[in-house]
């Protein structure tokens, strides 16, 4: 048996070589066919007035060209393929996790008392983005559940999201799938060295993955982690303790969190927006600004998409997940002004554009640049409060 880390789901032998396809697969289709979209919309699609379109007829464009692009075989067939390996993955995802649900689901209880926390609030209901479909087609999304001890939405996502990884391992080769939080202590080691934060919030936090880079960058912080979905925050709880992080993770919605105003010192999301609502995304820049003290920082990390640096063809494909994959406000974040919303919440000095991913070992933390640099990136918005 195989485990990305020690808390993840057993993988037999055979479960392992399904998933590397898989993951060669979707690197395939991701990075080699899907140029074939692009050719099919210079050498057929294009329209000459496509290069001259301002913000007010593009969005307009976009539709039609998506609606264009799906009466084409070739678009109609990637786009399948693609929609099917996602269903796929989680598939197999699934068989592996149920084999060991147990295991895991007895672990909840068993780690070290005292090591970080878990509150639930059966009162926390989904927002409507959530419940309007699977998010990355997940089955059951982040929040379903089976009973008061259901890990399983966590354990998927967890298994499914380090599947990507192959490769990418951190320095003990493990699957942490931890990258963007990585990629938050550098940006906060490079452009707010004197930060001491003695308490942390990470926003739609999921199993915590992103949260634990916190935790070794700051060891003296209280670290607070809130998610929605409560078999999430269970999953999370239990791999935090495996891997000797202290976390306290509480179900809560980022929009309100309820905690006291000036709580934080630090107060991150990473990759949340996107999966929100054009409303929610602003109304949780506006919370993590309540959030803090004065002189506290907040970052947040999005998807590396700014539909104001791509042509209309590159403004459809690039959001194909927010149209085929459950990905709810893709086209929302990647048109919003994220820089100024910060700015309209309170924040100043506001920092915005993409960093690149930072990788295990990394020692001099990357800088933001206004253009995507040519390795993986995201897009990064911060500031302090006054």
């Amino acid at each position: 048996m195989t485990r990305f880390h020690p808390e993840s789901p057993d993988l037999a032998p055979g479960d392992l070589a399904k998933l590397r396809f898989m993951a060669e697969l979707r690197n395939q289709l991701q990075n080699r066919l899907s140029r074939g979209n692009r050719a099919l919309y210079d050498t057929k699609l294009a329209r000459p007035e496509d290069d001259d379109l301002g913000p007010d007829h593009a969005p307009e464009r976009r539709e039609e060209l998506k609606a264009e692009m799906e009466r084409e075989p070739y678009f109609r067939a990637w786009s399948s393929m693609m929609r099917s390996s996602q269903d796929l993955t989680w598939r197999l995802v699934g068989q592996a996790v149920e084999r060991d649900l147990p295991r895991i689901q007895a672990k909840l209880g068993s780690h070290e008392a005292g090591r970080g926390s878990l509150e639930l609030d059966d009162g926390v209901e989904p927002p409507a983005y959530l419940l309007a479909a699977d998010t990355h087609r997940m089955p059951g999304s982040y929040f379903r559940q089976h009973g008061s001890s259901d890990v399983r939405a966590g354990a998927l996502y967890d298994l499914g999201s380090a599947m990507y990884q192959f490769g990418r391992g951190d320095q003990s080769g493990r699957l942490l799938n931890d990258a963007r939080g990585r990629t938050t202590v550098a940006h906060l080691r490079r452009y707010y060295a004197d930060l001491a934060p003695a308490r942390i919030l990470d926003m739609g936090c999921s199993v915590g993955a992103n949260v634990l880079p916190l935790c070794d960058a700051y060891p003296a912080a209280r670290v607070e982690a809130i998610d929605i979905g409560a078999p999430m925050l269970r999953y999370g709880h239990v791999r935090a303790r495996g891997l000797g992080r202290s976390v306290h993770f509480s179900q809560r919605d980022a929009e309100a969190t309820g905690f006291p105003d000036h709580s934080f010192d630090l107060v991150t999301s990473q990759i949340l927006l996107h999966e929100t609502s054009p409303e929610a995304s602003v109304n949780i820049l506006r919370e993590s600004f309540r959030l803090l003290r004065p002189g506290g920082v907040a970052v947040h990390l999005e998807v590396p998409i700014r539909l104001d640096r791509l042509d209309v063809c590159d403004q459809f494909l690039r959001t194909w997940e927010q149209y085929y994959n459950g990905e709810a406000n893709t086209l929302g974040i990647a048109a919003a002004d994220l820089e100024g919303e910060m700015r309209r919440a309170g924040f100043q000095d506001v920092l915005a554009g993409f960093q690149a991913v930072a990788t295990p070992g990394d020692t001099e933390p990357a800088g933001l640049s206004e253009t995507p640099p040519s390795q993986r990136c995201l897009f990064i918005v911060s500031g302090r409060r006054p």
